[in-house]
């Protein structure tokens, strides 16, 4: 798959932000009036003490105090309504970026079909944080062009009052912020270390839970602990490195800015100003030091997002050609007011005739050359000691391990993207370890699929799984706990069975279906299978599955 071209930083947030523009660009417009209001608080401070030391208490320095009781009310419920705005925006831009990774990482195949190569803890470190990282560089541009509006008007506003006084502090401020530059690179090592290092944590802690019952048995507690004890010590070295960085950045440009503000009040104060003039000569210079912390902050958010923006990239597909960005792609969304999505569209079936695999390799699994053949409603069984390639055969096949070389074709066609074109009705794989989800077992046999009550009930007969079904407390309707924990083994396994043979595919691709099953269960579900015409390709060293199989392929041959 060739990867097109990434849209400019910017433009990808834009076009996140654009996602509910409404909200977004007006909580925008609010935050930039609230950056640029100080310029009229200040006036209206430099008036008051102007007109107390022209006129004392009177009748207008009255006014001129309500006027600003005013205006700071104003700029206080005007925030307030900004932000309340501009964060319905905000996380639902969020919302997009992370549904678009999570359909990414779930498509089976196709352009769309993101890399599955990261653990799964990262994947949920990735969808917490980067996310808010990235939309921050719009944050950091909406800051500094409310500086900028505000400084500006603040400039005209002190050069009419000293020209040089102006320029003694503006100067500094403004050579401070392109000074910032030049440290942003170290800004951007630390955040990707830090983001690094708290990956690296989530992963181990969701590995660690994955294998909690072989830590437990195996006595390994203690080495466990000590290793989450490195990983955390590594991650809290990193994020005080970037923390403290950027805090220093951060007090290094306030600290140098208020002594530039100092040294500009000093030579405004060697002349003839009057008390509301030094007043508003420094009012709108500790409100310009702002500016050159906004573009230092610009700079750095900038690094930031590259570093961010890499991360979630690695979990989405290429982008599709053109501005097709798909990380940014809008999508309906029900949840925040959208119209309900049309499902993904079932493939039109594809009858089976005979699938070919020609000179199939996948080194790193240790396959090379491999032939087979299945014809129209065969069991083949593939055999082989453990870490012969069985597992990686298959998943090879419909696409889950990439190839070195070789073809698979269907019915004499090459099929040139095996993860899209294996899947139901074509296709229905059964891993070596099934999964469930932690809801009734109905939901779990149909999966979101529109199968009826007889497709449902027919899969449950061919897996043998009928039986049990009719014990389980509440039927079909048994909630079957995390991953399946309330089923054994051997229930375990048949479910998935179920789940899969309840498409009716073309063709079942089983791994080590039966390894929990008891002899006599086993027979009767190899039995059912034969009886009904599935083709079939199962990897298996039971004796049953290979007495059953119309041929056997041995990998170590």
């Amino acid at each position: 798959m060739s990867r097109g071209r990434r849209l400019h930083p910017e433009r990808r947030m834009v076009r996140a932000a654009n996602f509910r523009a409404g909200p977004y660009w007006w909580g925008t417009f609010g935050w930039i009036v609230y950056f640029a209001s100080p310029i009229v608080p200040g006036w209206l401070i430099g008036q008051v003490f102007d007109e107390f030391e022209r006129h004392g208490a009177s009748q207008r320095a009255i006014v001129l105090i309500v006027a600003l009781g005013l205006s700071e009310l104003a700029i206080i419920g005007g925030i307030a309504i900004a932000h309340r705005t501009y964060i319905v925006g905000v996380e639902s831009s969020k919302a997009l970026l992370r549904a678009n990774v999570l359909d990414a990482q779930l498509a089976s195949g196709g352009a769309l079909a993101g890399r599955r190569d990261v653990p799964v803890g990262d994947v949920l470190v990735r969808l917490r944080d980067d996310p808010f990282d990235m939309l921050f560089l719009l944050d950091n541009w909406v800051d500094l062009v409310g500086s900028l509006l505000y400084s500006s008007a603040a400039a005209y506003f002190l050069f009419r009052i000293d020209p040089w006084a102006a320029v003694a502090g503006i100067v500094p401020l403004l050579l401070l912020g392109l000074a910032n530059r030049a440290i942003s690179n170290r800004a951007r090592r630390y955040r990707a270390v830090a983001r690094e290092a708290a990956s690296d944590v989530s992963s181990f802690l969701n590995a660690t839970f994955e294998a909690s019952l072989t830590v437990k048995v195996s006595g390994a507690r203690r080495h466990v602990l000590d290793r989450l004890a490195v990983l955390n010590a590594r991650r809290g070295k990193a994020a005080v490195a970037d923390g403290v960085w950027n805090e220093t950045i951060w007090t290094l440009n306030g600290t140098l800015a208020d002594v530039f503000v100092g040294v500009a009040i000093v030579v405004a104060a060697r002349g003839p100003l009057t008390s509301g003039e030094i007043s508003l000569f420094f009012a709108y210079l500790v409100g310009m030091t702002w500016l050159p912390m906004r573009l230092g902050g610009l700079i750095t958010g900038r690094r930031r997002f590259e570093v961010s923006a890499e991360r979630m990239d690695a979990l989405v597909a290429a982008s599709l050609g053109g501005d097709a960005d798909w990380l940014v792609t809008h999508r309906p969304m029900v949840v925040l007011g959208g119209p309900t999505p049309e499902g993904p569209r079932r493939p039109e079936r594809v009858p089976l005739q005979r699938l070919e695999v020609r000179g199939l390799t996948v080194a790193e699994r240790g396959l090379h050359d491999v032939d087979l053949t299945v014809e129209r409603g065969e069991l083949v069984v593939v055999s082989g000691p453990v870490g012969a390639g069985k597992s990686s055969l298959l998943r090879a096949i419909v696409g889950l391990v990439a190839i070195d070389s070789g073809e698979v074709r269907w019915n004499g066609q090459p099929v040139h993207d095996r993860a899209a074109f294996f899947v139901p009705p074509q296709c229905a794989y059964v891993a070596q370890v099934p999964r469930l989800f932690a809801e009734s077992l109905l939901d779990n046999l149909r999966l979101g699929h529109g199968l009826g009550d007889t497709d449902v009930q027919a899969g449950i007969t061919l897996a043998a799984f009928d039986d049990d079904v009719e014990q389980l407390p509440e039927g079909l309707n048994t909630m079957v706990g995390a991953r399946g924990v309330r089923l054994s083994g051997g229930q375990l396994q048949r479910a998935a069975g179920a789940r899969a043979m309840a498409h009716r595919p073309e063709l079942l691709v089983l791994d080590d279906l039966t390894s929990a099953l008891d002899v006599n269960t086993e027979l009767e579900m190899w039995t059912r299978l034969a009886d009904s015409g599935f083709t079939v390709i199962a990897a298996s060293n039971r004796t049953v599955a290979l007495n059953r199989a119309d041929r056997v392929i041995d990998l170590t041959r």
